[in-house]
């Protein structure tokens, strides 16, 4: 079925942070309340958004735990409005080390899992942040999640690797803007990408790459609906299908075409038709798998190099003819 769900991100913006975090969550209160007001099924919360402007000598002492005053308040809002949480903050851990973590607080107010940032800079790992050393994906009843932390950013495999688990949606919870590197693993990834930022400009982001939403210097919440099962189909061989498609099925599917980049994308709209069934019923070919099978070929028909022994002799061709050395 259409894995829909309502994405709310917050961004600490003009409010600031600091000095302390009892004050920190009042100010969030604010944001949370806005995000649920709009019907969010997950709220996305920045990195360690709760000790933002504390002092640095108290950053040790901030350190939270589960169950812990932030959690506690994150846990309260999620029953009560029966939503999702992901949201970052400086963990001690049971052995006493600190981690910079994303916590993921399911409808119910439970921990249903946490992800340790695996790349923190040389300046946290300096004031005592110890590396994550796995990059999880984690299950909600709108589809797969994974998560990045802010220096994340710079690792591809990190992000190459939540995709490969199944991830429809990363969430990045960060410390600044992220800028367009977040728009390159959208596409590359054909995932929905959110940023949740310390600045101005928390983001979700779609499976092409284009910013759907966004918050800004005068608003700390963006919200917008997205489909986690959305599809990127390459044009060829499909115009007549997609064509059958859009006649067949009208206004039960969302259908938007990208001709610079001779893709398009579909979406369902209607429970009857998830994009397993139109897929197999249009027989329509996502762009992945097309690209899989186009490689296949590629590598069936592929040249092989030539060596010594072939000097002198006839070379097959992707075709199968043979022309003979030194013929043109």
């Amino acid at each position: 079925m259409p894995q829909k769900a309502t994405i709310a991100t917050i961004s600490l913006g003009l409010a600031g942070g600091g000095p302390t975090v009892e004050r920190n969550l009042e100010r969030m209160q604010e944001a949370l309340d806005a995000a649920s007001a709009g019907g969010a099924d997950l709220i996305c919360l920045p990195e360690t958004f709760a000790q933002v402007g504390c002092p640095k000598e108290l950053r040790q002492q901030t350190a939270q735990s589960v169950p812990g005053p932030v959690f506690d308040f994150l846990a309260q809002h999620a029953r009560r409005h029966q939503t999702w949480l992901i949201a970052g903050t400086t963990e001690r851990m049971a052995d006493g080390t600190m981690q910079n973590v994303a916590w993921v607080l399911n409808r119910q107010g439970e921990l249903a899992g946490r992800y340790a940032k695996v790349h923190p800079t040389i300046g946290e790992i300096e004031g005592g942040i110890t590396p994550g050393s796995a990059a999880p994906v984690f299950d909600t009843d709108f589809g797969r999640v994974g998560i990045a932390i802010c220096y994340d950013i710079g690792w591809p495999a990190h992000w190459a690797a939540l995709a490969e688990q199944g991830a429809r949606l990363i969430v990045w919870p960060s410390a600044y803007d992220g800028g367009f590197p977040l728009q390159v693993y959208a596409w590359s990834h054909f995932v929905t990408v959110v940023s949740s930022v310390w600045g101005y400009h928390s983001k979700v982001i779609d499976v092409t790459g284009r910013v759907l939403t966004a918050t800004s210097r005068w608003s700390r919440v963006a919200i917008r609906r997205v489909d986690l099962e959305k599809e990127v189909f390459h044009i060829d061989a499909q115009v007549r299908k997609l064509a059958d498609l859009q006649r067949q099925l009208g206004a039960a599917v969302t259908v938007e075409g990208f001709s610079e980049e001779n893709v398009f994308t579909v979406e369902s709209n209607d429970e009857a038709w998830p994009m397993a069934r139109i897929k197999q019923e249009f027989g329509l070919e996502n762009f992945r798998d097309y690209h899989a099978r186009a490689s296949r070929v590629q590598d069936e028909f592929r040249v092989r190099p030539m060596s010594s022994d072939d000097a002198g002799r006839d070379a097959p061709t992707p075709n199968g003819a043979a022309i003979a050395a030194g013929r043109s």
